[in-house]
Formats: structure tokens, sequence, C-alpha cells
């Protein structure tokens, strides 16, 4: 199973809504999957004498699934560009380490792999700021083959064909400036996460 790095932009009020009760977030990202979440099974004892499963908490407050137009995915790209960002596999300051290590986490609901993190619409602003403005040349000397074995980057590259896997990285890095330019534009909030 492939790990796909994904984006949302929300309202500021949503994003302060997940974090008042993190379980809303399934029915925000998958909302045909919100209901069918698997229960967590008894264990012994319970079973043993007779404890019932606890009901799932509905959430109070509806929230809205994601339009189309308000998620992108970048695909297995997302370690990678985080690796060309910090020069490092799991570390990274702000904003040049949105897309691993900053971000306030969604409680602790695991939608993928972990939690999803939130960015404030300042934040948001900040962080396109940082992607307009990365010098794409010097994004491409980072492509290193050894180091990126080395530091067991996460992609999707096999990095002998350096050239194709950069107009691929390149792509998604276009990808994300665009989308996450029209986030600030709009002044929203941004959820980044690994399904």
């Amino acid at each position: 199973m492939s790990m796909i790095g994904n984006l949302a932009r929300v309202p500021e009020h949503v994003r302060s809504s997940l974090h008042e009760d993190p379980s809303k977030i399934d029915a925000l990202l998958y909302p045909d999957d919100a209901d069918k979440k698997p229960v967590k099974k008894l264990g012994f004892f319970s079973r043993l004498f007779g404890l019932k499963q606890k009901p799932r908490p509905i959430s109070s407050c509806a929230i809205e699934p994601l339009s189309a137009e308000d998620s992108v995915d970048i695909d297995k790209t997302w370690h990678a560009l985080h690796f060309l960002f910090t020069g490092t596999n799991w570390k990274g300051d702000f904003p040049e380490g949105f897309l691993v290590s900053c971000g306030k986490p969604v409680g602790d609901v695991d939608v993928g792999y972990g939690p999803a993190r939130s960015f404030t619409s300042t934040e948001v602003k900040r962080i396109s700021e940082f992607l307009m403005h990365v010098d794409r040349d010097v994004l491409r000397s980072r492509l290193d083959p050894e180091k990126i074995e080395r530091l067991e980057i996460y992609w999707s590259g096999d990095n002998t064909h350096l050239e194709e896997d950069w107009a691929y990285l390149e792509g998604r890095l276009s990808d994300l400036t665009a989308f996450v330019a029209e986030t600030a534009q709009k002044d929203l909030a941004l959820l980044v996460y690994i399904s």
C-alpha cells in the first residue's frame, strides 16, 4: 500500500473545530467511510465479564466533506520534497518542514499514517511565500541518489533516471505551490496528512 501525501484547505473555524473534537476529521476527509470505521475488539476480560462495546461517539456538530477542489494529493513525492526542502529525512523547521515535521496534530486520530497536522491561515501565507520563492535549481542540485537511499527517503523515484524523477517531483511541486498559494489567497487554513 502506498503512502500518499495530501493537503486539504478548510476555513479557520473548521480547523479550530477539529482541534476541539478530532473525531470529526473522519467525516471531513473520508465521508463515505466515516460510519464504517472498524470498532476496536473487546479484550479477553471484557468478553469474559460480559462488558458491552461502547458505541463510537458521534460528533455533536456535523462537518461538511471536502470538495474535490479543496484538496490535492502530491502522491509519493511528499517525503522527497521534504528532503529537498530541508536536507533531512524527518526533521525541519517551519516553514520548510511543513510537509513532515511541523504543524499542530489534530488529536491522535489516525487518518492513514498518523494524525493530520493543521496550519492556521497566517501560517499558510508563510508556507506559500516559502514555496513561491524556493530556488528550483537548488532543489534539483539536492537530488542526490546516494543520500536519498542512505536516509531512506520514501518516494517513487528509482534513483537511476534523475531527469525523469526530477520532472515528476517538479510537477508535484508546481501543483503544491499553486494549491497553497490559492489557499493563502482565500485566507484558509491547511491540513497535511499521509493516507
